[in-house]
């Protein structure tokens, strides 16, 4: 019997969709295919129909993930990384971002899984900076990196009112590198100069030639004084 490719894909979405709360939850050593195609509703059998291997799938995982850069999308970054900072994120069933949650199970991944993160890390920073290429913004890249690094940490702690400290310094710190809301940096103009009316212009221009002429006279007067004194010698 064909296989539907709409069906297909809804499968491979659904296993894709487990497979990255998962992770996200248990890391990649705590995570196996068993565990990915029961919450799917799905036999083993069925996982190798969609993905080569749990390192396939958890690249996969990666690239569709969601987190900062989803919530970043046409959004005010100010209220995204409020939100995002909220310690709210550490009572979470699962966290939602990929960035966060998966940092150290990336440093030991397969190099496919490890570039997939770092698009994603390009993509929060160019969203952040409102850049329609990915752009190494300076400030969008330190607001990221106290962001992401933040709730890294505040998870990573046992401690919920330290967690909560890092919360709220970290988007304390991310209030000044953001762009203000609705204002779009521009250059500024230099103000034109004033336009001066005919009779000034003569005016001016009769002052330097007064001046252009003393100057002169100043130099011829100066010129004998220094012969006759030369010629007394």
């Amino acid at each position: 019997m064909p296989q539907n490719p709409a069906r297909t894909a809804r499968t491979r979405a659904e296993i894709l969709d487990h497979a990255g709360r998962l992770f996200r939850l248990r890391g990649y050593a705590g995570t196996n295919i068993d565990d990915v195609m029961l919450a799917a509703g799905l036999t083993r059998g069925a996982f190798y129909a969609h993905f080569n291997s749990k390192d396939d799938l958890f690249t996969e995982a990666v690239i569709a993930g969601t987190g900062l850069r989803a919530r970043l999308r046409g959004a005010a970054p100010a209220a995204v990384l409020k939100a995002y900072l909220d310690k709210a994120e550490l009572v979470a069933s699962a966290p939602t971002c990929v960035l966060a949650a998966l940092p150290s199970d990336i440093a030991r991944a397969p190099l496919p899984a490890r570039l997939a993160y770092a698009n994603l890390l390009y993509a929060a920073i160019a969203e952040l900076a409102g850049a329609k290429k990915r752009k190494l913004d300076g400030d969008a890249t330190v607001a990221v990196i106290l962001a992401v690094g933040a709730v890294a940490l505040a998870r990573a702690s046992g401690d919920t009112r330290l967690g909560d400290w890092l919360l709220r310094c970290a988007e304390r710190a991310v209030r000044p590198l953001l762009k203000p809301e609705g204002k779009p940096r521009v250059k500024r103009r230099a103000s034109p100069k004033r336009k001066q009316s005919k009779s000034r212009r003569k005016a001016a221009g009769a002052r330097r030639s007064r001046r252009a002429a003393r100057s002169r006279g100043g130099r011829g007067a100066a010129a004998p004084k220094a012969r006759s004194s030369a010629a007394r010698r």
